[in-house]
């Protein structure tokens, strides 16, 4: 006879999964403001889009060829110098959806209205779906019964709740690799082939129970039940609605994602070695070799589906994938941006991303990496599938090598943020026990998530404080100032300089008006001496008040003229100005950045806070954002 699901446990309804994420991840789309987080959310997918869809806009140093000379020592015209260290840094994969969608835009006549939100409704779909995919892999590694619970610590992810929605390309990454590891063929969560609490026992027959047999779950009490163990004995909550398991689909999706971005390349070669000395032991080795060709033949196909993009649009074969590993691990030029701790991941990463998780992440990751025998009995007893126990050594080992970088950030962690989540179901359920007689929703919803109240309510309202001042009112301005621009709130724009830190703001892809216009650029010094290179940002800052008096509208330049006033006379100078507030206190002398201006005939015409100060990442960024207009170009403050 069947034995009735555990109390709390309704059969999952996918649609209504799906559509819940769906909602709560367009819905910020809709009635909050677009703030800034971090250039490459603009720089690397929106503004090469714009260029591609609409023919203007600026295109940074990674997506133009790359000189040689100094590079490797010496010049060469081989294979290698020509696509590789003369290549390009990025494909047109995650810019080209963009472009797509700006396209139709523009045919649909709607390009005006829409042109910002599009892009975040994209974003929305992307976390949405990344969400229904951590929810399937919660069903997929620790049964059905982890499913909502899973799908909960998702949307509850401060981190997935700041940077997924934003056209990062991290974002679709996270996505992919998600979907990846639902096709991949792990193997399923243990099932108890019996339960014996005390001198009772409950046996799962063989067409009651899926997955790999285990044996018998013993306990002393029944306070030690963990239901959503429990949960997998019974042959109510099937597991069929899961995607069936395909090394092809998940090889395809892997290497898609490798294509928008090469992170993820330590996490799924060690899965797949695993994956196929396990096929070789159990199955020989002629499924092994089998295995490996249903891998590479589909990712081949992939990565030439993307490289023949990229030579649609760039007229031009490279591979960027080469290109990025080469300056990036060979050369060190990511250490230009920055230089970091290999603990970087483990002192920051992992804490911003895993907030407030951490206790019950730390807990059920190191139960699934370290061996049984070093293991306190309080975390030997959690639920350890052999599946979870795989995924644990995968992100070890694709963690400690992305820690080799000599330049790391948060989010290059985030394609991993799905799986890690995971690590803290099994604690959180442990010492979750059933209600009776539940008569409020909030608990209902409790024993759905099977997580008890003082979890669940720490999981819930840690993270809404920051969530609203990050998607309120931290970087606002920087985004907001563009679309000021655009809708001629401070008159028409007829030429446009920034002078902040580089890439401080979008720029096309928000501004969409093709009129003379230049900002602050900061690239690498590729090809050049880095002991006699300096960008322009660096020169701008160095003397300010010097740069508007003398050279003011060109750009910075080592090698630039010094122009007298009276050359100056016939100059046109742009109609907008844009800077952060703090520069208008820098002073030279008796002379400061704000007299420097108005010297030149501008005034201040609009302005907003852009968050605190203190929070800001750099110095140069601070004292809110400000326009400064031409006499007769716009309003006065």
């Amino acid at each position: 006879m069947p034995h009735p699901a555990p109390l709390g446990i309704q059969r999952p309804l996918l649609p209504t999964a799906l559509l819940v994420a769906l909602t709560l991840r367009i819905l910020p789309a809709l009635i909050l403001p677009q703030t800034a987080f971090q250039p490459d959310e603009f720089w690397q997918s929106l503004e090469p889009a714009h260029v591609l869809a609409f023919g203007y806009g600026h295109l940074t140093w990674e997506w133009k060829d790359l000189p040689v000379a100094l590079t490797r020592g010496e010049g060469g015209d081989g294979w290698y110098e020509r696509m590789v260290v003369a290549g390009r840094m990025r494909g047109w994969i995650w810019p080209g959806v963009f472009a797509l969608i700006y396209k139709g835009m523009t045919a649909l006549g709607v390009e005006e209205r829409f042109l910002t939100l599009a892009p975040r409704l994209v974003g929305s779909l992307i976390a949405a779906f990344t969400d229904y995919a951590t929810y399937l892999l919660g069903i997929k590694l620790l049964g059905p019964g982890a499913g909502p619970a899973a799908m909960f610590l998702s949307l509850t992810s401060l981190f997935h709740a700041h940077i997924l929605p934003r056209a990062l390309s991290t974002s679709p990454e996270t996505l992919l690799t998600a979907l990846a590891l639902l096709y991949f063929p792990l193997p399923g969560p243990e099932v108890p082939s019996a339960l014996s609490v005390g001198e009772e026992s409950v046996s799962a027959s063989k067409s009651e129970a899926g997955g790999n047999k285990a044996g018998v779950l013993r306990l002393k009490e029944v306070k030690e039940m963990d239901y959503v163990m429990m949960d997998r004995m019974s042959p109510q909550l099937e597991m069929s609605h899961l995607p069936q398991a395909s090394l092809a689909m998940s090889a395809a999706l892997a290497s898609l994602a490798v294509c928008i971005r090469p992170t993820t390349i330590p996490f799924w070669a060690y899965l797949g070695l695993e994956h196929i000395i396990r096929t070789f032991r159990n199955q020989g080795v002629q499924q092994a070799v089998f295995d490996v060709a249903r891998a590479i033949l589909p990712a081949g196909a992939v990565f030439a589906a993307s490289t023949g993009i990229d030579f649609a649009v760039a007229g031009r074969l490279y591979f960027p994938i080469l290109t990025f590993v080469h300056y990036n691990l060979f050369s060190g030029l990511s250490a230009t941006y920055g230089s970091t701790s290999p603990l970087y991941h483990l002192t920051q990463s992992l804490p911003i991303m895993l907030f407030p998780i951490w206790y019950w992440f730390a807990q059920g990751f190191s139960s699934c990496l370290l061996p049984s025998r070093l293991l306190p009995t309080s975390l030997s007893n959690l639920d350890r599938p052999s599946c979870l126990r795989t995924l644990a050594r995968a992100l070890t080992f694709a963690i400690a090598t992305l820690s080799l970088s000599p330049h790391s950030e948060w989010r290059f962690l985030h394609p991993f943020l799905p799986s890690l989540l995971l690590f803290a179901l099994p604690p959180l359920f442990k010492a979750y026990a059933p209600v009776q007689g539940v008569a409020n929703v909030r608990s209902i919803f409790r024993q759905y998530l099977r997580i008890t109240k003082r979890p669940f309510y720490l999981i819930l309202l840690a993270p809404v404080v920051l969530y609203l001042y990050l998607n309120i009112f931290h970087g606002r301005a920087q985004v907001e100032v563009m679309n000021a621009l655009r809708r001629g709130e401070v008159g028409e724009v007829k030429g446009l300089v920034v002078l902040m830190p580089c890439h401080s703001t979008p720029w096309m892809s928000h501004l969409h008006r093709d009129v003379p216009a230049w900002f602050l650029t900061c690239e690498p010094p590729i090809g050049r001496d880095a002991g006699q290179y300096h960008t322009q940002q660096s020169i701008f800052y160095n003397a300010p008040v010097s740069y508007l008096s003398t050279v003011f509208p060109y750009p910075p330049s080592p090698l630039h003229k010094i122009f007298s006033a009276d050359e100056m006379d016939g100059t046109v100078l742009p109609s907008h100005v844009v800077l952060f507030g703090s520069l208008l206190d820098v002073r030279e002398g008796d002379l400061g950045v704000a007299q420097a201006l108005e010297v030149r005939g501008y005034s201040q015409a609009w302005s907003m806070w852009n968050g605190f100060d203190w929070a800001q990442d750099e110095e140069g960024r601070k004292g809110g954002v400000r326009i400064w207009t031409l006499s007769g170009s716009g309003g006065a403050l």
